[in-house]
């Protein structure tokens, strides 16, 4: 996106921000009819696609129609997000090419990624979050609103859990399949509009392909009690525990496990994480004042352990290593703990029928202990602690100018303090403003357009770590542009496009195993998506989404590359039909083009001298058949990469054939 592209963006930024002032006298209708039931306890409630830019709704019935069991399976067809499963097994998400650390969750209010924004991406495994209590999930790409931060280029993931008000009854669940896999899980809801209850609670247990295990059991629960219609109180909470397996790096050539020489216990294999427990308590008051004004006072707590764990007897004496940090001779283990503990208030004031003024403030402590690697002893290690602390304040207005014109405009400061075991710290603070507008030109078309700016601060990790640390890394600064129509061709289909660009300055990246945390020069990132939804008949949908990624770097000395494991092109296509007597099909399918992976074999650092600088292209192809056999029982069916593809997410990391579940759910 050049200057020409960048100054016509301006111009309409400001051509749309002159509408409202234009049409302040204009039909307010549309505001009124925004309000929302007094249940919720809010004066107003505009629905996230009336103001963002690019926003994909996914409800319980579409998470029901793809069989998804976790949110990686949920997400992998929105246009834009590219998950990729790697080192130590976790999953990571990228949207519009921004990573894991870049991308902010929230469940029900509560940021439930902390480890994101102190440690590596890596540390990250989006597909630990059970998806059966979700009732919905809003990914929101490009500049986000100020109430959820501008620390998160990539964008935002809402998750609403269901509450028992509208999820009356329980519901049971089984599912076997491939490398013995088990699965099952129980929910129940109830109440009314005075006080309502939904609990559920599940395990998951799998051999794994290529011996890679996992051991998993959940619960959670949420409780809404409703005061004299005009006040709620929340209480949410959750936990859960994991072991399981790191997959070996594995070499496509000669299939043998590769070993590295460098890094976090060079030599050694077969890794596993054991008792990686999460929790999450919150407690949210609403109150609505009067018909002008509300406010919501949120305090929570999110905690996460984990123990890695390498049996030293795996030493690859190939690898060249000779130990001085571990034993060849015993189990050697990483604890890492982390903790948010965190307290909002948010407010909304409508002023008028035009302006409805959203403002609010927030304190995040978040402290991540590990231990002493070089005492990674069992019986005898001690513990590094790092924390770090953030202060918010946002306002933002909401302007409903007419039926036609909305506009956002917010503005956000952020003051972050990251402090090192030795009580150093390194502190910052930025201001940041955000704009949204959508213009609906007539019924069939929607114009929309954004700026935002966002600031990211280093990590813990990033500027204190033993071997990768630089305390003297500045922050990412960016600037993200968009804009976007949305087309009702006829009354069974619609389209959408977004263009989209990223300029970011001074981005932090690392460039192998032995290097420390830098500045890049600079980073852009510009792309397109297109996404097309057809009901062809009424029993066959379908839909077919595109993404196009152009993302370019310069490093310190000057050369220009692209980022890594980024697709430049990225395909998601679906069918889902409807038969007699109950069946139902669903059909869907991947198509992810070449990714840069920046493999050099630099410093030679592993057990193999092949050189990767690119993954190929793949396209897999998922298939469920399930058939409702009562209003209370349904059965299906789910095999995933039905054509046996075999290709690679993340360089050494292969993806296993094709698997299968066959599941059941009774409700009662």
């Amino acid at each position: 996106m050049n200057k020409d592209i960048r100054d016509k963006l301006a111009i309409i930024n400001c051509l749309l921000l002159l509408l409202p002032s234009l049409a302040w006298a204009a039909d307010s209708k549309a505001a009124d009819a925004e309000s929302i039931t007094l249940e919720e306890v809010v004066v107003t409630a505009v629905p996230l696609e009336k103001y963002l830019v690019t926003t994909s709704v996914i409800t319980d019935k579409d998470i029901e129609a793809k069989g998804a069991r976790n949110l990686t399976e949920v997400l992998e067809d929105v246009p834009g997000l590219n998950l990729h499963q790697g080192r130590k097994g976790n999953t990571a998400i990228e949207i519009r090419g921004l990573s894991s650390s870049e991308v902010k969750i929230y469940i029900d209010g509560v940021l439930v990624n902390p480890l994101a924004k102190m440690t590596s991406s890596a540390a990250v495994d989006i597909s630990m979050i059970p998806v059966n209590n979700i009732a919905k999930i809003e990914v929101i790409k490009g500049p986000a609103p100020v109430i959820y931060g501008t620390d998160a280029k990539g964008g935002v993931i809402l998750i609403t859990t269901k509450n028992g008000s509208a999820y009356q009854g329980g519901n049971l669940s089984l599912a076997a399949g491939t490398w013995g896999t088990m699965n099952g899980s129980v929910s129940y809801g109830g109440g009314d509009k005075k006080f309502n209850y939904y609990f559920d609670a599940g395990s998951e247990r799998t051999d794994g392909y290529r011996s890679y295990e996992k051991d998993t059991q959940y619960f959670n629960s949420k409780l809404k009690w409703t005061f004299d219609n005009d006040a709620s109180l929340t209480f949410t909470g959750g936990y859960s525990t994991t072991d399981k397996d790191c997959p070996n790096a594995i070499d496509p050539v000669s299939g043998k496990t590769i070993s590295y020489k460098t890094g976090f216990w060079p030599g050694l294999n077969n890794w596993q994480y054991r008792d990686w427990e999460k929790t999450n308590l919150s407690l949210d008051y609403a109150k609505k004042v009067n018909k002008k004004l509300d406010f919501d006072v949120k305090v929570y707590r999110f905690t996460e352990s984990q123990g890695l764990w390498a049996n030293g007897s795996d030493y690859d004496a190939n690898s060249g290593v000779t130990p001085s940090t571990y034993s060849k001779d015993r189990w050697n283990v990483s604890y890492w703990d982390s903790d948010l503990t965190g307290v909002e208030l948010a407010s909304n004031w409508k002023l008028n029928e035009m302006h409805t003024v959203t403002f609010g403030m927030l304190y995040n402590t978040i402290n991540w202990s590990k231990s002493d690697s070089a005492l990674s002893d069992p019986d005898n290690y001690s513990w590094l602690d790092y924390n770090n602390k953030r202060y918010g304040y946002y306002v933002q207005d909401n302007i409903l100018a007419n039926d036609r014109t909305t506009v956002t405009i917010g503005v956000r400061h952020d003051t972050n303090e990251v402090e090192n075991v030795d009580n150093s710290s390194i502190n910052g603070s930025s201001t940041n403003p955000t704009v949204n507008m959508v213009y609906r030109m007539d019924k069939r078309n929607t114009l929309r357009t954004s700026y935002g700016q966002t600031y990211n601060f280093p990590s813990a990790e990033q500027l204190f770590a033993d071997t990768s640390g630089n305390a003297s890394l500045k922050p990412e600064k960016a600037k993200n542009y968009e804009i976007g129509l949305k087309h009702e061709f006829d009354a069974t289909l619609t389209g959408d496009i977004a263009i989209f660009q990223n300029d970011i300055e001074d981005k932090i990246d690392r460039l192998n195993k032995k290097s420390k945390y830098r500045n890049l020069n600079w980073a852009k990132i510009k792309g397109i998506e297109l996404e097309l939804n057809k009901k062809i008949s009424d029993r066959l949908n379908g839909f077919v989404n595109y993404t196009y990624l152009d993302t370019s770097a310069e490093n310190t000395d000057g050369t220009v590359t692209e980022l890594t494991y980024t697709p430049k092109h990225h395909i998601n296509y679906g069918l889902n039909y409807q038969a007699d007597k109950g069946y139902h099909f669903n059909l869907t399918g991947h198509l992810v083009g070449r990714r840069y992976t920046a493999d050099t074999n630099s410093g030679d650092t592993r057990s193999v001298n092949t050189t990767y600088s690119n993954l190929p292209s793949y396209h897999v192809v998922d298939l469920k058949i399930s058939r409702k056999v009562s209003e209370k029982q349904d059965w299906y069916i789910t095999v995933h990469n039905i054509f046996d593809k075999h290709y690679e997410e993340e360089l050494f990391y292969p993806n296993p054939g094709t698997w299968m579940m066959v599941g059941t759910n009774y409700k009662f």
